[in-house]
């Protein structure tokens, strides 16, 4: 981030609070998941809030996930990808939500299709068959400018997908890297939005018993794969707080 820019932290710091009451006005929800762990960090609360509400909740993760321990051979991409789907299915049980509304569509980790890829509008027309299922009233989907190459093309693909349903919805955008890897550019901009929080205090504990069913992903459970990916202490402490933060595109 350049010197001068307002950091992710102040910036969200000053977004308004908005009570967990909000979620009751969302009606059914879909979370777009870049990867299984993305639906417990960026809105963990959410889910649990809404579910506690009886609000149904579905959940479709973008990529198999199998990139974070590409090196492993005690467990590899196949074994990797049914772990990272179980992980999935234990987190959304702690937040509520039955294993029936979580869709897979397994594509390949870091080469999630944007609009310059050749699959993209086949993974356009795996989303929409989604959104024509369910029709949602409200999606959530990472922020577009998460500095993620697999977070921004979920982003493009929900996005094309929800244009061609072509049916009002509420569109909320959460972030997950803005904190650890943004440039000056990433960082949410007034034009972009309204930004606010959601406060998620009540269900603070179910968010954080979610992220840590995640357990390849916060703990050295994979342990032959020196370059393998992990949540640490720093990154997960954006996500322990008593509020998410959400930009809402009218």
């Amino acid at each position: 981030m350049l010197s001068g820019q307002v950091s992710p932290d102040a910036l969200f710091a000053q977004a308004p609070l908005r009570p967990i009451d909000t979620v009751g006005q969302w009606g059914t929800t879909l979370i777009i998941a870049p990867h299984p762990d993305d639906e417990s960090l960026g809105c963990g609360g959410a889910i649990a809030a809404l579910r506690k509400r009886n609000i149904p909740v579905y959940v479709l993760f973008i990529s198999d996930g199998t990139m974070s321990h590409p090196n492993s051979k005690k467990y590899p991409a196949k074994i990797r990808r049914a772990l990272r789907e179980k992980e999935a299915l234990d987190a959304l049980s702690e937040l509520g939500v039955d294993e029936a509304h979580a869709t897979f569509l397994r594509l390949p980790d870091t080469k999630v299709p944007d609009h310059k890829s050749s699959s993209f509008v086949e993974g356009v027309a795996k989303v929409y068959r989604l959104v024509q299922q369910i029709e949602p009233q409200t999606v959530l989907v990472p922020w577009r400018r998460d500095p993620h190459c697999d977070h921004r093309a979920s982003w493009e693909l929900t996005k094309e997908a929800v244009a061609r349903w072509d049916q009002p919805l509420r569109w909320l955008e959460y972030p997950i890297w803005v904190w650890e890897l943004a440039e000056a550019d990433d960082i949410p901009r007034p034009e972009d939005g309204a930004l606010w929080r959601l406060s998620i205090q009540d269900v603070l504990h179910r968010k954080q018993k979610a992220i840590a069913a995640h357990v390849s992903q916060t703990t050295r459970l994979i342990d032959d794969d020196p370059e393998g990916f992990i949540l640490t202490p720093e990154v997960l402490a954006h996500f322990n707080l008593p509020y998410e933060i959400y930009l809402e595109h009218a």
